[in-house]
């Protein structure tokens, strides 16, 4: 089961630039605002950077394993793909929820989000499957719990699209689609903090419905590999022109707020686009910060919020108000630009304390494998 591919270097950055994404849009929504979304939507619609990583995911894992599984599947390749998925994430995540029982014991805190009964589904990596009426514990691992279980059913997808082909991708394209659609227009949606509230139509579930957000962006990306691997558009999309249009239409769309569905069509392009690239883009996302950034990305995503808990003073130029705080725009984009370097910083110290090492230490006794960092 080694990787049979080259390394796409592209890739390592998109997801070191989603991870902050992220931060950026918790940081305005919850902490301090300083982008109306009156204004632009550009952060404001950053929780769809989560489905530019289950595309991106299943784009990579397809890279990497997918010629593991098209002949079949056996217990061995199986769990030699199981234990390198397991060893990927979720030593991390056990260790952010270790802390944060800790955290949250020892300033006895216990509320709907942080409630014990939630820490088995956690810990079993199904907290995205609607069991819990709120997300719950390390709100950012609901996508990893989507993540899993995407792994868990991808041999089974390899199997489906190499031995039926076209016909498989019609139904894996359609699922998706319908799975999009159902969840920002048929489920049945409820703010957890206001039943009362319009849940408006979007792609922002986690609790609920985050299993089928996670599935449907991974089989996507699965997608996109294949129209990659046959070598289709190839020259169009290696132009930095290309690039450059798909990135910033990109930011665009974000910026007016349209519907998310618009963004599933747009960071399937962009993905595809960053894995072809080799001009100046390439060049780019060759740097080394960029390249860094991209390593400890999931470090970065899980940790992101512990570093709220111990700013507890208040900021010069934010106005607090009961429930919020706001500031200008200069004012709030430099202390979010600080949180994301403080973030980074506990994001390296886990990254290399518990990430990589756990990584290898897994692979090394149960998997008998080495796993490229991108994968």
């Amino acid at each position: 089961m080694q990787p049979t591919h080259k390394y796409l270097s592209n890739l390592t950055p998109l997801r070191g630039i989603a991870a902050i994404w992220v931060i950026f849009f918790h940081f305005n929504g919850v902490f301090i605002q300083f982008v109306n979304p009156q204004k632009s939507m550009i952060l404001a619609k950053g929780y769809v950077m989560v489905d530019l990583f289950f595309i991106l995911s299943g784009f990579i894992i397809s890279h990497v394993y997918q010629e593991s599984f098209q002949q079949g599947l056996s217990a061995g390749n199986f769990r030699r793909f199981a234990v390198a998925r397991f060893a990927r994430v979720y030593p991390l995540h056990l260790f952010t929820l270790i802390l944060l029982i800790l955290l949250i014991g020892l300033s006895g805190g216990w509320n709907i989000i942080d409630a014990p009964s939630a820490i088995p589904t956690n810990l079993l990596l199904i907290h995205s499957f609607g069991i819990h009426k709120v997300f719950t514990w390390n709100v950012p691992s609901w996508s990893i719990s989507a993540e899993w279980w995407a792994y868990m059913v991808f041999p089974f997808l390899v199997i489906f699209i190499y031995r039926k082909k076209m016909l498989a991708v019609i139904l894996l394209a359609l699922f998706a689609i319908t799975a999009y659609v159902a969840i920002m227009f048929l489920l049945p949606r409820h703010d957890p903090f206001d039943p009362k509230a319009v849940v408006p139509h979007n792609l922002d579930v986690s609790f609920d419905y985050g299993y089928l957000r996670g599935i449907a962006g991974f089989i996507l990306g699965m997608l996109v590999y294949k129209i990659y691997e046959a070598g289709l558009f190839r020259k169009i999309f290696q132009r930095d022109i290309t690039a450059a249009i798909v990135i910033l239409l990109t930011i665009f769309c974000l910026h007016m707020g349209l519907n998310d569905g618009t963004y599933i069509i747009l960071f399937m392009l962009v993905v595809f686009v960053f894995a072809l690239n080799e001009g100046k883009l390439h060049a780019a996302c060759n740097n080394r910060v960029a390249q860094y950034l991209g390593k400890v990305s999931y470090s970065i995503y899980l940790i992101q919020l512990f570093p709220s808990f111990f700013i507890r003073f208040k900021l010069p130029g934010v106005e607090y108000g009961a429930y919020s705080a706001s500031a200008g725009f200069w004012t709030g984009l430099g202390y979010c630009i600080g949180y994301v370097i403080i973030v980074a910083g506990f994001a390296s110290l886990t990254y290399f304390g518990i990430e990589k090492p756990c990584r290898k230490l897994i692979n090394r006794k149960w998997g008998k494998e080495t796993m490229p960092v991108y994968a």
